[in-house]
C-alpha cells in the first residue's frame, strides 16, 4: 500500500516545523486568480524548513539525498510545540494549469494534495484535495464513491483520512466536489477528541454539507502534537515534473479562514499570535537545502488577514516558483 502522502504529514521534526489550525471557517465561493507574482516574499514564522522529500520517519528534516521535484516536498506553514486536537481552513481548488492537463492515470499522479491537519511521528488526521489518481496510489485501492473503478483520474475529490503506526493503519473517505470549479473555496474541518475517532467535515461553496468519522470503530490514541496547512508533492511520480510550463509565476491556491485549537482549547489563526505555539514555513526547493545551495520551487507567502472573521494570520497563498 502506498503511503507517502501521510507519511510526509507523520513526523514530529527535529527542526520544530509543524502547522497549526483552529477555528470555523465558511467556504467561499470567489475565484482566487491565477497571478503572477515574480520573486521570494519574506515568510511568516520561525526558521523555513527546505522539504525534499518531506516524507520518511525524519519528516521535514529527510533532506539528505537530493530528488527531483516531482518525487517530493511541502510548501506551506506548520505548528509545533503543542498537543492539538482541532484544524479548519477554506482551501481553494486550483486552477487547472496546476497539474499536467493530460488524462492518463500516470501523468495525474504529478498533482498535489492540499490539506490541513493533524500529525505526529506515528499518526495523522487531515483533510483536503486529491485527485482520483492520488487517492487510488496514495490508499491502495481501486477507489471508491466518487473515485470508484478506473476512470476519471485528473476528477479533484475531497477527502478525509487517518493513519497510525506509520501506517501500518490507513482509512479514507473521498467526497466528490460537483459544481465545485476552479478558484471556489471548500471547507475542511478536523476533530480529534483525545481517545476517540478523528471527525472530519468538508463544506463545498454549493451541496451538502458531509460529516464522518474514521476509523469507524475502535480508538485511535493519538496525541498529534504539530498542525499543517500544505501542498503536498510527496505522492507524486518521481519522474514527472507537475505544474505550469509557463515562465510566470503561478498561485497553486490559498489556505483562508484558517487556524488551530489545542488540546487545552487554546484557539488561534495560523500565526500562533502571542506564542500560542511556534510556527515555521515549509519551503520545497530542488535539493532540500536553503538557497542559495537550493532552488526554491514552492513556498507559501506571507500570512494575511482574509476578513472572514478569524482575524490576523488566518490565510496565506502557496505559489510555484518557475
Amino acid at each position: 500500500m502506498h503511503i507517502r502522502i501521510g507519511r510526509a504529514l507523520l513526523a514530529a521534526t527535529a527542526a520544530g516545523a509543524t502547522v497549526a489550525t483552529m477555528g470555523l471557517a465558511a467556504a467561499g465561493s470567489a475565484a482566487a486568480a491565477t497571478t503572477a507574482h515574480r520573486g521570494h516574499q519574506p515568510f511568516s514564522g520561525g526558521t523555513p524548513v527546505y522539504t525534499a522529500p518531506c516524507s520518511g520517519d525524519a519528516g521535514f528534516t529527510s533532506n539528505a539525498a537530493p530528488v527531483t521535484f516531482g518525487a517530493g516536498g511541502c510548501a506551506g506553514y506548520v505548528g509545533s510545540h503543542r498537543n492539538f486536537r482541532y484544524a479548519q481552513a477554506i482551501i481553494r481548488l486550483p486552477q487547472t494549469n496546476v497539474i499536467n492537463p493530460a488524462t492518463s492515470l500516470a501523468t495525474s499522479e504529478a498533482a498535489p494534495t492540499l490539506y490541513v491537519g493533524l500529525t505526529s511521528a506515528d499518526a495523522m488526521a487531515a483533510a483536503g484535495f486529491m485527485t482520483c489518481a492520488n487517492f487510488r496510489i496514495q490508499f491502495g485501492v481501486p477507489g471508491s464513491g466518487p473515485c470508484a473503478g478506473g476512470g476519471a483520474p485528473l476528477i479533484w475529490v475531497g477527502v478525509g483520512w487517518t493513519l497510525l503506526n506509520n501506517g501500518a493503519s490507513v482509512s479514507a473517505t473521498a467526497i466528490g466536489l460537483s459544481g465545485v470549479s476552479p478558484g471556489d473555496g471548500v471547507q475542511f474541518q478536523v476533530y480529534y477528541p483525545e481517545g476517540g475517532a478523528a471527525h472530519f467535515t468538508i463544506t463545498p461553496p454549493v451541496g451538502s454539507v458531509t460529516s464522518f468519522q474514521l476509523p469507524s470503530s475502535g480508538t485511535f490514541n493519538a496525541v498529534f502534537n504539530h498542525a499543517d496547512a500544505l501542498v503536498d508533492y510527496s505522492a507524486s511520480t518521481p519522474e514527472l515534473a507537475p505544474g505550469p510550463a509557463s515562465t510566470v509565476d503561478l498561485r497553486i491556491t490559498q489556505f483562508q479562514k484558517g487556524g488551530w485549537t489545542t488540546v487545552g482549547g487554546t484557539k488561534g489563526t495560523f500565526s500562533g499570535t502571542g506564542g500560542k505555539w511556534t510556527l515555521n514555513p515549509a519551503v520545497l526547493t530542488s535539493n532540500g537545502t536553503a538557497p542559495p545551495g537550493g532552488t526554491i520551487q514552492v513556498e507559501p507567502a506571507t500570512l494575511w488577514n482574509d476578513g472572514l472573521g478569524l482575524g490576523a494570520g488566518d490565510a496565506f497563498g502557496v505559489w510555484w516558483r518557475h
